[in-house]
């Protein structure tokens, strides 16, 4: 005799479901919230390179830090790692020195605005929805006053969007401000200073080629890319937690579990294609950087270049600094394109289209604990949960390319950093040279690296004192001499023996 399977009761298990949903509601509402913020950050955070990549991985990480560490010319590379939340920490003490400081009272009153804006936006869909319902009844009087609502919600929401604008203006203003005059104190020095960063970043220390264009542009644009990266990033999630809540009220959360599946899926899609925009925001920053030092310096030695005819020769320098910039920058936007075709579909037309069925489920099936609707009715919840699920997607999509914001403003700081850096090491009297060629001797390496000791008195006295040249080569290794008030003492010799960096000591350079 056959065996008879008995078919499984789950009738049980449904009605237990239905009457422990609202809890069950409120759970996945509260892990959505946490999976947000939570994955965000970690997205966001530093991650330790895996050593597990094999050998052939290793091999072109220890190639690419030889050639960094063997070529200091080029562009390192620019990450969202330790050393730059490392950076942007330091920079932020800067620019936001204390709680009640003004810029502190800036971020408050633009995050004020960005909650205010999300609660207009969420009333806005409601009330979209109620004009299409009130227009499906055929109900003039409902639509009319809907209608009036309407002109009268857009008073506060252009107000608060204007308002927005010029709090993140003023934003990067005072973050300019800041930067500014912490980055003007370091080089021209405070009432009595004596350091002279500004002669010796250019003479002592090689690796800032271009100190006027960070001062000017560079902090410019982090100063901006700081003020907008918190707008670009807290809105959106705030929008995603409060318009996934309204969803999850209209559709249920058990929809909103899957759409989060589903975007979770395509998310990690886009991040393994998403090029590196903060190494090439840098590498145009330097580039633009170095075309300027160009002009400058031709500007300078115009005389010269004029006495000796070498016009044709600074065209050709000139002109391939800017092809250099221009082959960069083109190579950027190519892959800008074809990136933002990728991004686009799947953040406005793949997740719009799992939107749509995401919203037509109280349409086509009875969700437990709602109450049946009539045609308009139905077109009103489609209405107003379709206009908060575009309106989710797009804060979505703004997440995502928030991280290419923050990757660009990883550039960014990472040139501002390298300017305040450098001059710190600079009043420290730690130069760096990397384009001199005695420095790779030994002993030469030392008395580079060593440092004297400078005393105030009526008479001049070297004491086993080494002449070297701005470039870094050692003229003298050891120079003692003692002038007393009152007497001259002459100094001669050929050129490039030393006089002039004899004097150069003497006047503290």
């Amino acid at each position: 005799m056959a065996p008879v399977f008995s078919k499984p009761d789950l009738k049980p298990y449904a009605n237990a479901y239905i009457r422990h949903r609202p809890n069950i509601q409120r759970v996945l509402n509260l892990g959505f919230a946490v999976w947000t913020i939570g994955g965000t950050y970690w997205a966001l955070q530093a991650k330790p390179k895996n050593a597990g990549q094999g050998r052939s991985s290793s091999r072109r990480s220890k190639k690419g830090e030889a050639n960094a560490a063997g070529d200091p010319s080029k562009p390192k590379r620019v990450q969202i790692d330790a050393l730059f939340y490392q950076r942007l920490k330091a920079l932020l003490r800067i620019v936001i020195p204390g709680i009640r400081s003004r810029e502190a009272m800036l971020l408050v009153m633009h995050s004020s605005l960005l909650v205010f804006r999300t609660a207009i936006s969420i009333y806005v869909a409601k009330l979209d929805g109620r004009v299409v319902g009130s227009l499906v009844r055929a109900q003039p009087v409902p639509f009319l006053l809907n209608i009036l609502r309407w002109l009268l919600v857009a008073i506060p929401a252009t107000w608060c969007n204007s308002w927005l604008s010029y709090v993140q203006s003023k934003l990067a203003l005072a973050y300019r401000t800041r930067l500014t005059e912490k980055a003007m104190e370091l080089y021209l020095g405070g009432v009595g200073s004596q350091d002279k960063i500004y002669y010796k970043l250019s003479n002592l220390d090689d690796r800032i080629k271009n100190p006027d264009q960070m001062i000017t542009v560079d902090i410019q644009r982090f100063s901006n890319h700081l003020a907008a990266i918190y707008s670009n990033m807290a809105k959106p999630l705030l929008d995603i937690i409060l318009y996934n809540y309204q969803l999850s009220q209209n559709v249920g959360a058990e929809a909103l579990v899957i759409l989060t599946i589903f975007v979770n899926l395509s998310a990690a899609f886009l991040r393994r294609i998403t090029p590196s925009f903060g190494a090439y925001a840098a590498e145009e920053a330097a580039l633009a950087g170095v075309l300027r030092h160009t002009h400058s310096r031709l500007a300078e030695a115009s005389e010269e270049i004029a006495f000796y005819g070498g016009e044709h020769v600074e065209k050709m320098i000139v002109e391939r600094d800017y092809f250099g910039l221009i082959k960069h920058a083109t190579r950027v936007l190519r892959i800008r394109l074809w990136h933002g075709v990728a991004e686009e579909w799947v953040i406005k037309w793949l997740w719009g289209s799992m939107g749509l069925a995401i919203c037509a489920i109280p349409v086509f099936f009875k969700m437990p604990g709602m109450p049946s609707l009539d045609l308009g009715g139905r077109t009103e919840g489609f209405v107003t949960n379709r206009r908060i699920l575009l309106s989710s997607s797009d804060a979505f999509g703004r997440v995502m390319y928030s991280y290419k914001d923050v990757s660009e403003l990883a550039g960014y700081t990472a040139r501002v950093a390298e300017l305040f850096e450098t001059m710190e090491d600079v009043r420290d009297s730690k130069y760096k040279k990397a384009l001199v060629s005695s420095a790779s001797i030994e002993e030469n390496a030392k008395v580079l690296e060593g440092r004297g000791e400078v005393y105030e008195a009526e008479e001049i006295e070297f004491e086993n004192v080494p002449i070297v040249t701005p470039n870094g080569d050692i003229l003298v290794r050891s120079l003692s001499f003692h002038v007393q008030p009152g007497r001259h003492l002459l100094i001669v010799g050929p050129n490039g023996c030393g006089k002039s960096s004899l004097f150069r000591i003497l006047g503290g350079l």
